[in-house]
């Protein structure tokens, strides 16, 4: 079984009055989870998922019916998508019965979800739950938890194997924490394709005319094949075949059912730098392998760069909380640093280099230092050990990919 470290925060909020909401795409563990945290409670509690249909008809029938039949203080709800009203009873619980404690999973309603954050403000707390990170994978492949401080008594070098082995394992395969257990490629391949065809079927159909569902495969495989790229949407508009304003809103739908995520650019001097194209990313390397149908071995992939790329990006955004920002930055004459990482207005430019072993300072962070000569520090990722280099009186941070998450500790 893995390890989320998003349990002991869930499990502290057994004692807080807001109703605590978990949300994430298809198949990350939201369930799973739940069960993790109620093998723990030490007082009785009432489950309902409402993927069940005699669930479900209870709470379509509002907070009076489910509330008169509850025997408990403490109530987990899976799935609560299926129910239209479900914010009227959560509003209701909230406000009517302060002495219950509500934990919620749901995915993929965008009305349902655009309707909570009106009718909860002030009322939940939201927690993402994302595919695995790389370190919560390895507490599943090896049955132990692993720490980000590497293996114990053993050189930095046979530190460095251990890990890029399995960092290289995990991006050929994505991070759904349902292939772990599964020891035969074609079943773990079996089991991706199944999840993309049921997004696609179950989901996108709920949200999409019929006649769109062409047009949204169409430009899925295109941003699945340009992974981590920028994302001009008056130029995808017309490799899809549709308007501009449709392509807002299948992007709309990805965000919104957390497949992809954007990253916008950072700017402060607009006359020279990037302002408005934003990066997009997937969520989920396995899930673009299946999209494009190419599971070929990491080192004959020509993506490798954007593989290493987006696993940063997201390392980052499964770790990061509320107190950090994230962008890009990219000049007119073409000068990048894949991330700018931003909390209490201090900046860390991050560089994610895909078949570097060597130590040295990247074009674009030179660049970057030249705009913004008050940043102290900043980090590259690369195919080597760790270590860090002085350049003109700024500190430069190098790490292995795999340790993507050690960004956030420099800030």
């Amino acid at each position: 079984m893995y390890q989320r470290f998003q349990t002991e925060n869930l499990l502290r909020e057994v004692q807080n009055k807001y109703i605590s909401v978990l949300i994430g795409s298809r198949q990350v563990g939201k369930s799973t989870l739940f069960s993790i945290m109620q093998k723990q409670m030490q007082q009785p509690f009432s489950v309902y998922n409402l993927e069940n249909p005699l669930h479900l008809e209870l709470f379509n029938r509002g907070y009076t019916s489910f509330t008169q039949q509850l025997h408990s203080k403490l109530v987990f709800i899976d799935e609560f998508q299926y129910c239209p009203n479900i914010s009227s009873v959560f509003k209701a619980m909230y406000d009517l019965q302060p002495d219950i404690k509500i934990f919620a999973s749901g995915s993929s309603s965008l009305e349902i979800m655009s309707h909570l954050k009106e009718s909860l403000a002030g009322r939940k707390k939201e927690t993402i739950l994302y595919p695995l990170s790389f370190f919560e994978y390895l507490s599943a492949e090896l049955k132990t938890i692993a720490q980000t401080d590497g293996i114990e008594s053993v050189s930095p070098i046979d530190e460095w194997e251990f890990y890029t082995n399995r960092f290289q394992n995990f991006l050929h395969f994505g991070a759904l924490p349902g292939l772990y257990g599964m020891t035969e490629e074609l079943e773990k391949r079996e089991y991706l394709f199944e999840i993309y065809k049921t997004y696609i079927a179950k989901d996108i159909k709920s949200f999409l005319r019929e006649e769109s569902i062409l047009s949204f495969n169409k430009m899925l495989t295109w941003l699945a094949m340009n992974n981590t790229s920028q994302l001009n949407k008056h130029s995808l508009s017309k490799i899809v075949g549709v308007s501009s304003r449709q392509i807002d809103r299948y992007i709309e739908v990805l965000e919104g059912t957390f497949v992809m995520a954007s990253l916008p650019p950072f700017s402060k001097n607009k006359s020279k730098e990037i302002t408005k194209m934003p990066k997009f990313y997937f969520y989920d390397q396995g899930i673009i392998n299946t999209i494009i149908q190419d599971f070929r071995p990491f080192h004959l992939r020509p993506d490798v760069g954007s593989q290493k790329e987006a696993f940063v990006f997201w390392e980052l955004k499964k770790y990061a909380d509320i107190r950090y920002a994230m962008y890009y930055w990219r000049t007119s004459d073409s000068q990048e640093v894949d991330f700018i990482l931003v909390k209490d207005r201090l900046i860390l430019p991050i560089e994610v280099k895909s078949q570097w072993d060597i130590k040295k300072i990247p074009p674009g962070l030179k660049a970057f230092f030249s705009f913004y000569p008050e940043v102290e520090r900043a980090i590259v990722f690369y195919d080597g050990l760790e270590d860090q280099l002085l350049y003109e009186n700024k500190t430069i941070f190098f790490a292995p990919h795999y340790k993507a998450s050690k960004a956030l500790e420099l800030l």
